[in-house]
């Protein structure tokens, strides 16, 4: 039923592939205000974060609709608003501000420097090379960074099961009690220009490994990412992690696999080996990172990641 799910959503992306780049848009959002932010050139953009107020205005109109608040605790409309510009429930006391348990909230950004952020990020640009850019220390952008990868992750529709495998859904959650050693495996599927990298819970890096040793399932890597020969309905499964190198003679080597002339994997592998090494815990962060970008290709990325930073973190 998942996968019969999954080709489903793939048909309804490939139909709707020729829309407007505003369908990535909140649906509150006026058909002006549409066309004025889904394509946003650099003169538009410049513009737009010329000051913080219009740079603010920008988010908040992802943030509430018809700018409408309500307590992020209890949904509560009866607000109280204070002398520090922040609001009180009505009901539950709890005490916020626009931002509060929003992904944004992270690393004490003005939202200029957020835009400028997503700027530079979607145009791939190095993080050191933003760090010097926007003059901010490069921890603080590499945090950024990891906090738009999650802010990706929590719209995935496999995002529950991620939780579950230990990724951290983001600030405001405590922190997994043990880290992750082996990513969960991924199911890649390809279609129409379409990608979708299927979390599979009922597969470890262990079977894998088992699936090669004992039924010759042809293997390759990329750094320590290990992808395989087509498995059922998937082009590739691919993880990452100690579990699937646990002697000197297992190599993963196999040449002309199918997934290798996929073009959403070829894009994934380039951009996997410039990250010169990726960590077991972060892997299914850049793995959907890849997917996006892949998938909206042909749009423009910034309000895509700024409805997606505007979001509530989930609470696990």
């Amino acid at each position: 039923m998942k996968l019969v799910y999954h080709y489903a959503l793939l048909d309804m992306i490939v139909c709707d592939k020729t829309a407007d780049n505003a369908s990535t848009l909140p649906e509150h959002i006026d058909d002006s205000a549409r066309q004025g932010m889904a394509k946003i050139n650099i003169i538009s953009f410049n513009s737009l974060t010329f000051t913080e107020k219009s740079a603010r205005k920008f988010l908040l109109d992802f943030c509430w609709k018809n700018h409408q608040r309500y307590c992020p605790s209890c949904k509560n409309r009866k607000l109280y608003r204070l002398a520090d510009g922040r609001r009180r429930c009505g009901r539950c006391g709890y005490t916020f501000h626009d931002f509060s348990r929003r992904f944004l909230n992270r690393c004490a950004f003005t939202s200029r420097q957020w835009l400028w952020f997503l700027k530079l990020f979607a145009l791939d640009i190095a993080p050191v090379c933003i760090a010097a850019e926007m003059d901010v220390n490069y921890a603080t952008i590499l945090k950024a960074a990891d906090t738009v990868r999650r802010a990706i992750v929590a719209q995935a529709l496999d995002a529950e099961g991620l939780y579950e495998a230990g990724v951290w859904p983001g600030p405001g959650n405590p922190m997994p009690a043990t880290a992750i050693v082996d990513a969960p495996v991924f199911g890649i599927i390809e279609l129409g220009g379409v990608a979708i990298c299927d979390l599979m819970p009922s597969l470890s890096a262990e079977n894998l490994l088992h699936f090669k040793l004992n039924f010759c399932l042809k293997t390759a890597s990329v750094g320590q990412v290990v992808y395989t020969a087509p498995y059922k309905q998937y082009l590739s499964l691919v993880s990452c992690g100690p579990g699937l190198w646990p002697v000197r003679y297992i190599r993963h080597a196999d040449k002309r696999l199918p997934v290798e002339a996929s073009p959403f994997w070829t894009y994934a592998k380039l951009r996997l080996r410039h990250m010169r090494g990726v960590p077991a815990s972060h892997f299914p962060l850049y793995l959907k990172e890849c997917e996006l970008r892949y998938n909206s290709r042909d749009q423009d990325l910034v309000p895509i990641l700024a409805q997606m930073l505007c979001m509530f973190v989930p609470r696990k």
